[in-house]
């Protein structure tokens, strides 16, 4: 029941999740502005968002690829050269955080609009739902809609409990990153590289 190379994808998406980006900026900064338990709508928010993404995203591919089946193995590697692509940008990319003070009232609507909105049109996010899901997925397997389900979820649940922790200890984050700025995604790169290595070298039976 359990999708094929789950563990690779849970690797992949963990990767992914802890390095900082604009979602986890965005939290922190509304988390140290309006409080942790209020900057949970903007988590809630980008979360929906993802899984909207997630939901198109799939069933555009599965629609391409329930009649052409052979088209499986050429997402394995467009899904493995992504990741080399996202590696080097996390190599040379420099991590800059800007907290923007603007204390006052907004609502867990406004907060949970903004994590919506800015997660609803990253085309990063896009094209990461487009690309990878496919490597994972067999549309032609009787357990398909299944396993969709149990990577989307396996996504939302995880990209939640990374940005509750990044709302949950925004402060001292946010020093770590002022002082190390490109740590995280440096390290995040070098890993990014073995985990495509693994996808290109491992066959997906899925």
């Amino acid at each position: 029941m359990i999708p094929n190379n789950y563990v690779l994808f849970l690797q992949v998406i963990t990767v992914l999740l802890i390095t900082p980006g604009p979602q986890r900026i965005l939290i922190i900064t509304n988390s140290m502005n309006y409080g942790f338990s209020k900057s949970l709508w903007t988590g809630l928010g980008d979360v929906s968002a993802n899984a909207i993404q997630m939901i198109c995203a799939t069933f555009v591919v599965y629609s391409l690829m329930k009649p052409n089946p052979q088209i499986l193995d050429i997402f394995k590697w467009i899904g493995g050269l992504y990741l080399i692509y996202l590696a080097i940008k996390f190599l040379v990319r420099k991590t800059s955080l800007t907290i923007d003070k603007t204390f006052g009232t907004r609502s867990a609507f406004d907060l949970f609009k903004d994590g919506f909105i800015s997660a609803l049109f990253s085309p990063g996010a896009i094209v990461f739902f487009l690309v990878m899901f496919p490597t994972f997925l067999d549309p032609n397997n009787n357990n398909f809609i299944i396993h969709f389900i149990i990577l989307m979820t396996t996504h939302v649940f995880l990209d939640f409990f990374f940005l509750t922790i990044y709302a949950g200890i925004s402060s001292r984050i946010a020093i770590f990153l002022k002082n190390y700025p490109n740590l995280i995604s440096r390290m995040s790169g070098c890993v990014l590289l073995f985990l495509a290595y693994r996808i290109l070298s491992t066959k997906i039976n899925v």
